[in-house]
């Protein structure tokens, strides 16, 4: 394929978490000079293998991701902003910014040092699910769709498949250029413009992000499970959906590839490294877990993913979304007979705790506005989104309600 897109542009966009954020807000916090070590290797505006956690002079973590602003005070005055590149070596902080200004002080001459990144607000889980945010790229007359979603990652967008949550922020890898996630699709019937492809590349590869970080959700789900003494089928049904991800990201990612016009997988996800083995301690932590990221928020990505199957003309995509819909719609189920286990073993305090979690969730959304061009090829747009939001959230209120807890 001719329409060849850079990488880098596709690890720029993402879904905005948070319907509530307030433009231009950020949030500044103060690290240890010393810990600036922690960032040698930076490069293309992000930290090696990822999000790199650091400490405070009080030793409290906080963490650098991609497009954190970095700021050094100096005797002399202040230096920093948004670096493309760092390197931290023979105790000489040697930087470059985004601006192409370069930046060498010695570590000991740094007298403070602190990080700003943009704050995202989270008001109720669905928010992560549900938190749209548009930018037009007018390109040939069509716009070209870029959708940010950072984290969801933590992310947060209609989030296909069971959010990976560390530290109550959703988490995902970024998209980079590799191989070994990739698998055979149908060829295309009809090739899509090149303007259309770089959106459709964009929004795949950030769909195929997700997918994967479903795999350790799942799996950190089983070892909730087997924690809390869960039977077999329950344990079993986890690890055949965790499974079922890897198909859904190798589907994704091998979409994202066809459209961008090279190999486009995941890269490394050190967040896992620091998160704990168990994500839900108690029978009501689990439920109220399962019932927003199972029932609800997969129950809405599985609605929708079967209304893009019937709209979209993409060969390719119909063969992907077959898959992807059937299993989106097991795993619903599936998050099903774990509230309802977890009522019948927990009793009236797990019941409680579905009122909880569904008090918290929003009532409304603001969805996306996508053109039919997209649709064609698996992306619905506001109406879509409505529909689908109204139907699960009804579904999951009658169905909550019968299990005494409303």
């Amino acid at each position: 394929m001719a329409n060849r897109i850079d990488l880098s542009s596709l690890r720029s966009v993402g879904w905005l978490l948070g319907l509530l954020a307030v433009s231009g807000c950020y949030v500044t916090a103060p690290i240890k000079p010393s810990e600036l070590a922690r960032l040698d290797g930076y490069h293309d505006g992000e930290p090696k293998g990822g999000t790199v956690s650091v400490l405070s002079p009080d030793n409290k973590p906080t963490e650098i991701a991609g497009g954190s602003q970095i700021f050094l005070d100096l005797p002399g005055g202040t230096v920093g902003g948004t670096f493309k590149s760092i390197q931290v070596q023979d105790d000489t902080f040697r930087g470059v910014t985004d601006q192409g200004q370069p930046v060498q002080v010695p570590l000991g001459s740094i007298t403070a040092a602190r990080v700003t990144e943009p704050n995202r607000p989270i008001r109720g889980p669905l928010y992560i699910l549900l938190g749209l945010a548009i930018v037009v790229v007018a390109v040939g007359g069509l716009g070209a769709y870029a959708l940010s979603h950072p984290n969801c990652g933590s992310s947060s967008h209609p989030c296909e498949g069971r959010a990976l949550r560390v530290a109550r922020r959703a988490v995902t890898a970024r998209a980079i250029d590799t191989v070994g996630w990739n698998t055979d699709l149908p060829p295309p019937e009809d090739a899509a413009p090149p303007e259309l492809c770089v959106a459709l590349a964009r929004l795949w590869a950030e769909r195929a992000r997700a997918e994967h970080a479903s795999i350790p959700a799942f799996s950190r789900l089983s070892l909730s499970l087997v924690a809390l003494g869960a039977p077999a089928h329950l344990v079993e049904a986890v690890h055949r959906a965790a499974l079922e991800e890897i198909d859904h990201a190798r589907l994704a990612f091998s979409l994202a590839s066809a459209y961008a016009g090279e190999s486009v997988g995941p890269g490394p996800l050190p967040e896992l490294f620091s998160a704990p083995a168990v994500s839900a301690p108690s029978l009501a932590e689990l439920a109220a877990e399962s019932l927003i990221d199972g029932c609800l928020l997969e129950g809405v990505a599985a609605d929708v993913a079967r209304r893009a199957l019937f709209r979209t003309r993409d060969r390719r995509v119909r063969a992907a979304l077959t898959v992807i819909a059937r299993d989106e719609a097991s795993h619903t189920a599936l998050a099903w007979a774990i509230v309802e286990w977890c009522c019948e073993r927990g009793g009236a305090p797990v019941r409680r705790s579905l009122t909880s979690a569904l008090a918290s969730a929003p009532t409304t959304i603001i969805p996306p506005a996508i053109p039919d061009a997209l649709a064609d090829h698996g992306w619905l747009g506001a109406d879509a989104w409505e529909d689908g939001f109204r139907a699960t959230v009804a579904n999951v209120a009658a169905r909550v309600n019968a299990l005494g807890a409303g």
